[in-house]
């Protein structure tokens, strides 16, 4: 869209990566909407100032998060796909400068006022906030159970050939059959095509990584339709893909091939046979043998709280638990007994520390 090409554009020139003949087209295009002029001035001028480097502990946990991955494979796919390295195509890149949190705030914030998306009057949102979560029932008959800090995108009545709906998040879907109309869930990292089954969707953009987990049935995880890549999921069976940015067509011939990894493997089972891929939709927090650093973002959204490390040595601590209507205090209060080695502490602002 134009809209999204001048927030690009003016997003390079405040942190000072705009070239000379993107000078140009920023120019050209602020001349065809002379409203965004106004927001140009906001956004070059207000932060001129406050350009601050964060320190090196702070970029090294940034460089940490994007170096995870999973461990237990069970079954491993690789895939050529084509890396955000070179050439007009958009790059994969840490910030170093403190511009850039402020940068992005202004973005959005700049956008919404300024040139905010009309919702298509047939389609809906759903939207969970941290420490909620959320079930709705579309107008298929398909059962739809959100997660905390999600968001689902669906029609208010399913016409056409297939039934589409838009997953920022987590979900968890009971789909009604209908062989003349597949149902597909579209993810920014994959799509999923099913006609009736039960299966979990995790695709939160900040991770590293999304997650399809199948329960019953069959799908098929769509990687890219044009070229016809897909992989097919039987019951019990999960799907991790690394969350990356794809390039457009016409920058292919800029750019190499790299492989990425599809990671099929088994549903977790942790005690009592609870899976924990699906826990959460009967109201169970549930891990098994996962690293204390992916522990906290999971009660940060459960919860609704904010968690840090003051040690980043503890981020690697692995921890196995289920929880069922204990309190945030009495999850803690348990995770420092059985991890043994950290400890929780809330600041006056409220919050939580591991050191």
């Amino acid at each position: 869209m134009m809209d999204d090409q001048i927030w690009n554009l003016l997003a390079k020139k405040v942190a000072n990566e705009l070239l000379p003949e993107e000078e140009k087209e920023l120019a050209r295009l602020l001349q065809q909407h002379p409203d965004a002029s106004y927001t140009k001035e906001i956004l070059t001028q207000g932060w001129k100032d406050k350009q601050k480097p964060l320190s090196s502990g702070d970029t090294e946990i940034a460089l940490e998060k994007h170096k995870r991955r999973l461990e237990s494979a069970v079954e491993v796919e690789e895939i050529p796909v084509y890396s955000n390295r070179r050439g007009n195509i958009r790059r994969m890149t840490v910030r170093i400068a403190g511009v850039a949190a402020a940068l992005l705030m202004a973005f959005f914030m700049g956008r919404k006022w300024w040139s905010q998306p009309k919702m298509d009057e047939n389609r809906q949102q759903l939207v969970t906030h941290k420490g909620s979560r959320s079930q709705v029932k579309l107008p298929d008959g398909t059962t739809v159970w959100l997660n905390a800090g999600s968001k689902l995108d669906y029609p208010k009545q399913f016409t056409g050939k297939r039934r589409e709906v838009i997953l920022e998040g987590e979900a968890f879907f009971t789909v009604t059959k209908d062989a003349q109309r597949p149902f597909m869930v579209r993810t920014k990292t994959f799509s999923i095509r099913v006609l009736g089954t039960e299966f979990n969707v995790r695709a939160y953009p900040q991770e590293d990584s999304a997650v399809t987990s199948l329960v019953t049935g069959v799908v098929e995880v769509v990687l890219d339709e044009k070229k016809n890549q897909v992989v097919r999921l039987k019951p019990n069976e999960k799907l991790s893909i690394p969350t990356i940015q794809l390039i457009e067509e016409d920058s292919v011939e800029h750019v190499e091939p790299v492989v990425i990894r599809l990671i099929k493997s088994p549903l977790t089972v942790v005690r009592d046979s609870v899976v924990t891929e699906t826990a959460w939709v009967e109201n169970k927090l549930a891990f098994k043998r996962m690293p204390l650093e992916k522990v906290a973002v999971m009660l940060e959204q459960w919860f609704g709280v904010e968690i840090r490390f003051k040690n980043s040595n503890k981020r690697q601590e692995y921890l196995t638990g289920v929880f069922q209507d204990e309190s945030l205090e009495e999850v803690l209060k348990a995770l420092e007994l059985t991890g043994g080695s950290f400890h929780f502490k809330t600041d006056k602002e409220g919050i939580i520390w591991i050191e």
